[in-house]
C-alpha cells in the first residue's frame, strides 16, 4: 500500500522536490522561524528533496527600504524572483503575507504554493493594540493603517489563491475558514517538534523554588505581568529566583523592570543553546508563561517535554493540548495576581505539581519529531509528494 499524506490521500511520487520558503523575518539563527525552517531543510534532505530559505535580505531591492515599508514593497520583490525562478522549483513556502502578489499568479503556471502561518498577524495585532491601550500609549496611525487595513487585504488574497495553507493551532485553522480565506480543504494544523534532548523520563520531587521564563523581553510575552507576579513571590519567599532566558535583550534591560534589592535573584540568559536550555529546564521548579499571543510556543512544549509544572495562559499549545487543574494551570491574560495563586498553590498542595508535569509530559509525547515531521512534509509536499 502507498504512503499517504496523513489525512489519507495517497502519496504515489518519489521523485525529489526542490523547495524554497520565502521568510518575512531576518535570518536569525535564534529566530524560532528560522530554526523551525533549518529542521523542515533537514527533514527534507533525509527524504532526498532540497530547500533554499530566503529572506527579506536576499533581495537587493529590499535592503534600501524603511523597515516599515517592508511589508509593501517585499511582495513585488518575491513574485519578480517567482517570475524568475518558477522553473527551478517544485513547491514555494510563503512566510505569511510574503507571496500574496505571487500567489495570484495562475495556478498552471506556477510550482506549488503554500502559505504558512506563524502566527497570523490580525490576531496578534488584536493583543498588541489591547496592550497599547492598557499602556496609554496608542499605536501609530501608520501601524494600525497596515494592520488593520492592509495586512487582512494582503492575507486573504494570499491564502485564497495558494494550493495549501499551515497553521500552528486550531484557533487559528478556524479563524482562516470562519472568514473564508481558505477553505477547510486547503488549511492544515501541523506542529513543531521537540528535539529529544528534552524529554525527562522523572524528576526528583523538590521544593518550589526556581521558576523559569523563556522568552523574548517584548510586551507581548506579558513581561509585566510575568514582572509583577515575581516581585510578590520573591519578595513573599526569600528562597525563591526567577530565571529569564531567551531574552535577546542584555541582563541591564531586564533587571532594569525588578526593584533593586531584588537583581540578585533574577537570573537572566539572554541566549541560550538548544543543549544548555534543556539543562535549565531540568534545573526549574515551574515553568511560567503568561504571554498574550502564541501561534505555537516551542517554550510551553519544551517546558511539557521537561516534566515541569506549567503555569501558562491559554496560547498556542498550550490551548491546544493542555487542560486546567489536569496538565497545567491556565492563567488568564494579564493576571499577575493569577500567576501568584498558581505558583503558591503549587508550593502548598503535596502532589499537585508531580500530578501536572507527568499529565504534561505525556501530552507532549504527540510533538515527537516522529509523529509532527510526516505530517507537516505531507501538507507541504502534497499528495504527489514524495516518500514521506
Amino acid at each position: 500500500m502507498p504512503p499517504n499524506d496523513g489525512w489519507g490521500t495517497p502519496v504515489n511520487s518519489e521523485r525529489p522536490r526542490r523547495c524554497a520558503v520565502v521568510l518575512q523575518t531576518p535570518r536569525d539563527p535564534h529566530s524560532a522561524v528560522y530554526m523551525s525552517y533549518r529542521a523542515l531543510g533537514s527533514a527534507l534532505e533525509a527524504r532526498g528533496h532540497s530547500l533554499e530559505i530566503l529572506c527579506p535580505t536576499d533581495f537587493a531591492s529590499i535592503r534600501r527600504w524603511h523597515g516599515r515599508w517592508v511589508p509593501l514593497a517585499y511582495p513585488f520583490a518575491v513574485a519578480s524572483w517567482l517570475r524568475q525562478h518558477r522553473a527551478d522549483v517544485d513547491v514555494v513556502m510563503f512566510h505569511s503575507y510574503a507571496g500574496w502578489l505571487a500567489t495570484a499568479r495562475s495556478r498552471g503556471s506556477r510550482p506549488r504554493t503554500v502559505v504558512m502561518f506563524h502566527g497570523i498577524e490580525p490576531l496578534y495585532h488584536r493583543e498588541l493594540a489591547h496592550e497599547a491601550r492598557e499602556d496609554g500609549r496608542p499605536l501609530s496611525w501608520r501601524y494600525r493603517l497596515l494592520q488593520e487595513r492592509l495586512m487582512p487585504w494582503m492575507l486573504r488574497r494570499a491564502c485564497r489563491a495558494a494550493d495549501a495553507v499551515t497553521c500552528l493551532n486550531k484557533a487559528e485553522a478556524t479563524f482562516l475558514i470562519d472568514r473564508n480565506w481558505a477553505s477547510p480543504a486547503q488549511v492544515r494544523v501541523v506542529a513543531h517538534s521537540v528535539p529529544e534532548e528534552f524529554f525527562a523520563p522523572l524528576r526528583a520531587n523538590r521544593p518550589l523554588r526556581s521558576m523559569l521564563f523563556v522568552g523574548q523581553w517584548l510586551p507581548m510575552k506579558g513581561i509585566r505581568y510575568l514582572r509583577d507576579a515575581a516581585v510578590t513571590l520573591l519578595q513573599g519567599d526569600p528562597s525563591m529566583r526567577l530565571v529569564c532566558a531567551g531574552t535577546l535583550v542584555a541582563e541591564p534591560g531586564v533587571l532594569a523592570d525588578f526593584p533593586t534589592e531584588l537583581h540578585r535573584r533574577v537570573v537572566v540568559k539572554p541566549r541560550v543553546e538548544p543543549a544548555a536550555l534543556a539543562g535549565l529546564y531540568r534545573e526549574a521548579d515551574v515553568f511560567v508563561f503568561p504571554s498574550l499571543y502564541e501561534a505555537f510556543s516551542r517554550a510551553v512544549a519544551e517546558a511539557m517535554a521537561s516534566r515541569l509544572p506549567i503555569v501558562t495562559t491559554a496560547v498556542g499549545v498550550a490551548a491546544d493540548a493542555l487542560r486546567n487543574e489536569e496538565s497545567a494551570l491556565i492563567v488568564p491574560r494579564r493576571s499577575a495576581g493569577a500567576i501568584v495563586t498558581a505558583v503558591r498553590r503549587l508550593k502548598g498542595e503535596a502532589g499537585f505539581a508531580a500530578r501536572l508535569a507527568d499529565a504534561a509530559a505525556a501530552a507532549a509525547e504527540r510533538y515527537r519529531r516522529e509523529l509532527t515531521e510526516p505530517a507537516t512534509l505531507a501538507a507541504i509536499l502534497g499528495a504527489d509528494g514524495g516518500t514521506l
